[in-house]
């Protein structure tokens, strides 16, 4: 279930003082299939200590002819120290297959507007999906607000310049140095650029918590819905207490995909708590209901789950389910694509 993927640093770019893009080729050569905005989970063994860490993609399929993901150092952070500092061109790394939904949404490609929120390194995913939507929706306006600190912080300042140039019709870069955004300018700047129907707009949102809030406060203000907001998350806090369930026999789980499994799981144990008390290895990183690496499609029974940050109304009603957070409330059916 969670077969695992090895991949060779081609080389590194430093984008910034605190950022740098690393190249990564599959160490067989074989391609490694991937949706703008996803991914990749990486695992360390640190003195003998398993740690996972998500990185999302910079590339972009179709477009790239490597996979990259951008690694901004944080103070005190583990991994991106020991990446930016210890990891070095021919090192090999693992890694899950790539995952994550926070991807663009499918189009019959009449024109729309696609808002673009991100903050520091959340520009990595954002960076990677507006490749994507210039590269193929044609008839759609793309309006991205990036907040930084400072010029010299801004992660792809050259690569974004060169889009605006590219695609001046289409694209529109609001480069937001400090003050930091706040409600009543992004409310101006939303009213002030769409140009499409207002059912059809999108925005996607990634950086500090404070900001995604804010965000998504002021678009549901303005009375777009929730399900056109796509949102990446790259702070996890700690794992949300489980939700108020009274019945707490057994339930069976039965997996299906790659390999099968079956197995039982009992509150207050979540599903994947129980899959991994059992040796079972399914899918995950965040454990919070955040990163949507433990997504699963649920065939038949019936899931509670104590938080949701990422799946929209449409991905519950076509049964998907976090398993990292999800309760099983009766036997259930489980498939992982």
């Amino acid at each position: 279930m969670t077969d695992t993927i090895q991949l060779r640093v081609v080389s590194i770019i430093r984008e910034t003082e605190l950022a740098s893009t690393f190249i990564l080729e599959e160490v067989a050569g074989n391609p490694v299939p991937y949706k703008a905005g996803q991914f990749l989970t990486f695992i360390f063994n640190f003195h003998g200590r398993e740690v996972r860490r998500s990185y999302s993609f910079s590339s972009t399929p179709e477009i790239d002819d490597k996979l990259s993901v951008t690694i901004k150092r944080v103070q005190n952070g583990e991994v991106s120290r020991y990446m930016l500092d210890r990891v070095h061109p021919g090192d090999i790394l693992t890694a899950l297959p790539p995952a994550g939904m926070f991807v663009p949404a499918q189009t019959e490609n009449e024109g729309r507007d696609i808002f673009l929120l991100a903050a520091g390194s959340g520009i990595t995913p954002v960076y990677s999906v507006l490749k994507f939507i210039l590269h193929n929706e044609l008839q759609s306006r793309v309006v991205l607000i990036f907040q930084n600190r400072s010029k010299e912080e801004t992660i792809f300042r050259t690569q974004l310049e060169n889009l605006v140039s590219v695609y001046r019709e289409r694209f529109v870069w609001i480069d937001m140095i400090l003050p930091r955004l706040n409600n009543e300018q992004l409310e101006i700047i939303i009213k002030h650029q769409i140009r499409f129907k207002r059912e059809d707009a999108l925005f996607y949102i990634c950086g500090p918590v404070s900001f995604m809030r804010m965000c998504q406060f002021t678009i549901m203000v303005l009375k777009f819905s929730r399900d056109q907001i796509r949102k990446e998350f790259f702070v996890i806090d700690t794992p949300p207490p489980p939700p108020l369930l009274t019945d707490t026999r057994p339930k069976t789980v039965r997996v299906r995909g790659k390999k099968e499994y079956s197995f039982t799981t009992a509150y207050p144990k979540t599903i994947l708590e129980s899959a991994l008390d059992q040796s079972i290895p399914l899918p995950y990183n965040c454990r919070n209901g955040r990163c949507s690496t433990c997504v699963a499609r649920c065939v038949s029974g019936n899931v509670k789950m104590s938080v949701n940050e990422v799946l929209t109304e449409k991905d519950i009603a076509n049964g998907l389910v976090l398993t990292c957070v999800g309760y099983a409330t009766s036997d259930i059916e489980l498939r992982f694509d």
